[in-house]
């Protein structure tokens, strides 16, 4: 049986820990052929494509220092791409940072900064993937938004509950630039997951609140962004699946 996304070619920002990694490890069980691990840390990145390598050799993974609020490295990493793979398939903005400031004493600098990697990083992502996945006439373009997104922040502060809203809306605007060329482009909102993010909130967050009484694992979002990621999303673009053990119901 083919797998779900062999010999495709898979960028994920955000790649070297969590949701983020365990994306790459998937997609490294399911038959890509490279991975491009884009993230801040190049040292996770890297030890992620290292182990990857290693149980998955035909499976080539490249790791990419890479601040996706920044433009000349978002262009540094697609040249990486072309570079090493020559195209691409599936990309996944999963990058992220949140806080728990209180509104009132948030600044400026807060809201730039959550809104530079949230918001602005993927809107370039999606730009530079959808030009190749155009020409190509076939992409995948999955993008991490939250339940805060819908629901105006639970834990969160605002800044972050604001990018995930605008997060949905680049999502449907993306999904009606690629959907006559073949590219989908579908978003994922988890609920609370147990990843570094997640402890941000420390103790805020009680199991027992959530209908499924437990915390998602990064597993849990990573199967959900294999099946965007192939052909059985095939008839889907601009949705988000809510992936929050029944936290928010829509």
């Amino acid at each position: 049986m083919e797998k779900l996304v062999s010999g495709k070619i898979a960028l994920v920002t955000g790649g070297g820990a969590g949701m983020g990694a365990a994306d790459c490890w998937k997609f490294a069980q399911e038959g890509a052929a490279g991975i491009l691990v884009a993230d801040l840390n190049l040292e996770d990145a890297q030890n992620v494509c290292d182990k990857i390598m290693a149980a998955y050799p035909a499976c080539k993974c490249v790791a990419v220092k890479t601040d996706v609020s920044k433009e000349a490295d978002v262009d540094h990493c697609f040249e990486v791409l072309e570079q090493e793979f020559g195209t691409l398939d599936i990309l996944v903005n999963n990058a992220g940072v949140t806080n728990k400031i209180p509104f009132d004493e948030m600044t400026l600098k807060h809201w730039e900064f959550t809104y530079g990697i949230n918001i602005t990083g993927p809107f370039l992502f999606c730009q530079r993937a959808l030009r190749i996945m155009k020409a190509k006439g076939y992409g995948r373009i999955i993008n991490m938004a939250s339940v805060a997104g819908h629901v105006g922040g639970l834990t969160s502060g605002v800044d972050y509950a604001t990018t995930k809203g605008a997060m949905l809306t680049l999502t449907r605007s993306v999904a009606k630039q690629g959907a006559a060329y073949g590219v989908t482009c579908n978003s994922i909102a988890p609920g609370n997951i147990k990843t570094a993010m997640e402890k941000v909130f420390g103790s805020d967050w009680d199991p027992m609140a959530i209908p499924m009484h437990r915390l998602g694992e990064a597993d849990d979002i990573a199967d959900v962004v294999l099946f965007l990621a192939s052909d059985m999303s095939r008839y889907m673009t601009g949705c988000c699946l809510n992936v929050n053990g029944g936290l928010f119901m829509q």
